[in-house]
């Protein structure tokens, strides 16, 4: 076996993840075909790199080291095929990434045509593409009251405030109301993302309770089902349509809400500039597109 970049992206997930299952979601791979990758990885590192438990997985000293070397690596190489793009199309092209939320939905339609565009639920892994200089600017989300931290040398600005309803089936006994209490589902099962902090254990200790998260899923997509089933609560962004089966209700006080933030570095701030204003008018006033 010789060691290929996709090898290094399934160190990284993994370790990020801490779980196997978590990390074939990220890869958009089988759970079985991770596993046997990262076995067959060990096998040629000499050494296992994750240790395995009950409660998932974590990198041993070995996979320490491999850890930093592999996403320096996977950043180098990013940053290679990016900028071969830009050759190979006669200039420099502007890409941007973020995470699924309003303002990037509402964003993307507004960007250059020749723009490239990067979505992931991962901030941890969106601020490494920018810090490696193979995207040009970042827009993320945080919960509000905490702040991402941010690689050196890339800089940050709040540009949205976005809130977040929280989706139940239609037949749960909260359906009703126009707005609910975070207390009222303190005995519900919970859905929540295992790529990036949601703001719910926070908003959820200070209702007085400890959220019962079951269900560790990133795409609504995928737990919609469960929602309408009555099996679980869970998060939705703002942008989200309603379907039958399910309502969306506000939090009251919408402890839940976050910030979107804008990352960009030294090189870049012309390039954030243009998406601050295209998000601006975007959110405000719907104009189309000047592209």
């Amino acid at each position: 076996m010789e060691l290929g970049q996709g090898h290094l992206r399934t160190i990284i997930a993994v370790a990020e993840c801490g779980s196997i299952g978590r990390a074939a979601i990220r890869l958009g791979q089988s759970q079985p075909a991770v596993s046997g990758n990262v076995k067959r990885i060990e096998k040629y590192f000499g050494g296992a790199l994750f240790h395995r438990s009950a409660s998932g997985v974590r990198t041993t000293p070995l996979g320490d080291w491999v850890l930093v070397k592999a996403r320096t690596l996977a950043a180098d190489m990013d940053q290679l095929v990016s900028s071969a793009r830009s050759v190979a199309c006669g200039s420099d092209r502007l890409t941007v990434a973020g995470q699924p939320c309003a303002t990037m939905v509402a964003l993307i339609p507004q960007l250059p045509r020749t723009a490239e565009v990067r979505v992931d639920h991962s901030p941890a892994w969106l601020l490494q593409q920018l810090a490696g200089e193979a995207v040009d600017v970042c827009v993320l989300t945080e919960p509000a009251g905490s702040e991402l931290p941010v690689p050196a040398g890339v800089h940050r600005k709040v540009i949205a405030r976005e809130s977040c309803p929280v989706g139940m089936s239609a037949e749960h006994p909260l359906a009703d109301k126009d707005t609910v209490d975070l207390a009222d589902l303190a005995d519900d099962d919970w859905v929540d993302n295992p790529f990036s902090d949601s703001g719910l254990r926070t908003a959820c200790g200070r209702a007085g309770f400890e959220p019962r998260v079951r269900y560790w899923i990133a795409d609504p997509g995928v737990y919609w089902p469960l929602v309408r089933s009555g099996r679980a609560v869970g998060l939705f962004t703002g942008v989200t349509r309603a379907r039958q089966g399910v309502v969306f209700r506000s939090p009251q006080g919408d402890p839940l809400a976050s910030r979107v933030v804008l990352c960009w570095r030294d090189r870049t701030a012309d390039q954030a500039a243009l998406i601050h204003r295209l998000t601006s008018v975007t959110m405000t006033s719907g104009t189309e597109s000047p592209y």
